[in-house]
Order: structure tokens, then sequence, then C-alpha cells
């Protein structure tokens, strides 16, 4: 197993590394990019894990390992503790793997990476190659107003997964497939019942281009007023948003984007079945049958 952190192992612990992570396909250190047995050729599909909020640092190994069953060559992107605003000391070592990606799932928030780590990642927008991007990654990087970087603050969300980041609902969510999008491949054996996620509704602003796929319902306690740099607008006590997309963007990638990604919402049959079938759809890959199973999973957390 390459260490794409910078240490060095002994060649007896990096076989046994190697060997435990083709057996369970989840990282066993951080600060690494793992790698299980390469599946029926679907293709690289390199995770990018950037904060611990919802705890993906969690849930991505798991819906990695769905991914290597279903025929990816998976790679985990898991930094020594909390990224954000580079708590941890070390950003996001590992992102060179992205070099040799053919797709990337992306959960990240609040990142200030140096210019090293940021320039893997804007090497792989810039290629074009698809992307998929979860929860909070429309906020994914939070530099100071006087930064040279701090576009990246509005830019990853706006410009790379079609919304920058507003706010969010209070209650859980009560979600639907439009109809209008129900013979869509990422809506592959979605029906038309209702089904509920967890966590709270993001409220979105998507680009001109972006496909809506799912809309979900939240509650607020009471209506709102919210302004921010691009305007001014009412929350009401009940909202109903876009929650699933996808995108062409402004780099031409081929874009899959969610704001699901509630730990506990890997254990919804549905939302699994989106998130999977979205992320088959961004690489250019047949998405799963509707009769196909899709192995579930229940972290019980409550960030």
């Amino acid at each position: 197993m390459k260490n794409l952190a910078g240490t060095s192992n002994s060649a007896t612990r990096r076989r046994f590394l190697q060997q435990m992570a083709a057996a369970m396909a989840v990282p066993l250190a951080t600060g690494r990019s793992t790698a299980a047995a390469p599946g029926r050729g679907n293709g690289n599909l390199v995770f990018v894990v950037g904060t611990h909020h919802y705890h993906p640092e969690q849930s991505m190994p798991p819906l990695a390992k769905e991914l290597e069953r279903l025929g990816f060559h998976t790679q985990l992107i898991l930094p020594p503790g909390d990224p954000e605003e580079n708590h941890n000391g070390a950003g996001l070592p590992g992102l060179e793997a992205l070099d040799h990606a053919d797709a990337a799932v992306f959960f990240l928030r609040f990142l200030t990476l140096n210019d090293e780590q940021l320039g893997h990642l804007e090497r792989y927008l810039k290629s074009g190659k698809p992307l998929v991007g979860l929860r909070t990654s429309t906020h994914a990087f939070r530099y100071p107003a006087s930064h040279p970087r701090a576009a990246w603050n509005d830019d990853f969300g706006r410009n790379v997964l079609g919304t920058h980041w507003l706010t969010h609902m209070r209650s859980v969510t009560e979600c639907r497939r439009l109809e209008q999008a129900k013979n869509h491949p990422i809506l592959t054996g979605i029906d038309e019942k209702p089904f509920q996620s967890p966590g709270q509704l993001y409220i979105t602003d998507l680009q001109p281009g972006c496909v809506p796929l799912v809309v979900g319902s939240g509650e607020m306690p009471r209506e709102q007023i919210l302004s921010h740099r691009f305007g001014t607008r009412i929350v009401a006590r009940t909202e109903t948003d876009i929650l699933a997309w996808t995108w062409q963007n402004h780099y031409g990638a081929r874009v899959f984007a969610t704001t699901l990604g509630h730990p506990q919402d890997f254990a919804v049959p549905q939302i699994m079945r989106i998130v999977v079938n979205g992320i088959h759809w961004a690489a250019g890959v047949e998405v799963p049958g509707a009769s196909t199973e899709l192995k579930t999973f229940d972290l019980p957390l409550n960030p």
C-alpha cells in the first residue's frame, strides 16, 4: 500500500497493511490513501474526506466497500485528525491520489489547504474528470477574507458542484423523487413513495443547467431573513428545496451532487441507492439495476 502521507514503513508492516486493506477495504492509518483489491473494471474511484462534521471518516469507508463490491477500485484519503481550518496541522495529505483517479467523491468542509495540496485538487478539477459532491462539500473552504485563495470559499460550491452555501433547516427532511426526473438513471429503483432523511435540509441556489432529481422539505422554528454576499432572501418556516442534482460544471466535468450525507442517511435504502447510482452515473458506468441488492449500513451517531 502506497503511503501518500510521506511516512515510511518496514516491509513487514507494509505487507500487513496491504493484506488488511484488501480484506476490509477501509483505511487503517491516518494520513494515508488506502486501496483495496481492484474490482471488475469500473475504474479507480477516490474518496476525499475533508471534515469530521457528519462523520464521513466513518461513513465513507463502508460506502467505498460497497462500491468495491459493485466493481470499482476505491481509494480513501483520510487525514490524521480533523482537517477543517487545518486544525490537524496537516491538512489533507494524500491528494496526489487524484492524479490517477477516474472519478472522485468529495465530502469536504471549511478547509484551508496549502498550495501543494490544493494544487492536486485544482489539477483534478481542471482535468474535467467526473466528480461527486456530498453534503457539506458546498462549503468546502474557509480561507480568511484577505487570503489569496479566499475565492475558493464560494467557488468550489458554486462553480464545481452547482450551488454555494446558504443555510439549513432544523428538522428531519421529508424526501421524494421529482416526477419529471423519474426516468433518470440515478433514480433507478426509486419509486414515487416518500422517504425520510434524518438530516436537515440544506437550502440551495443552483446554477443554470443543473438538473434536479430529488427534493426535500424541512422546517425552521420561525421565518428568517437570510442576508449574505449573494443577496437577501426569506427562509420560511417550511421550505422545499432540491437536494440531489446533476450538472456539467464550469470545468466541463460530469457532476452528481447532493446535500444528503448525514451519517444515518446510509441506513435508508432509497438514499443509499441514490448515492450509489449517482456515483455510477458520474463515473460513466451503468447504474445497478432496480433488482440489485445494495447493502445499507447504520452509524448510530447524532452529530
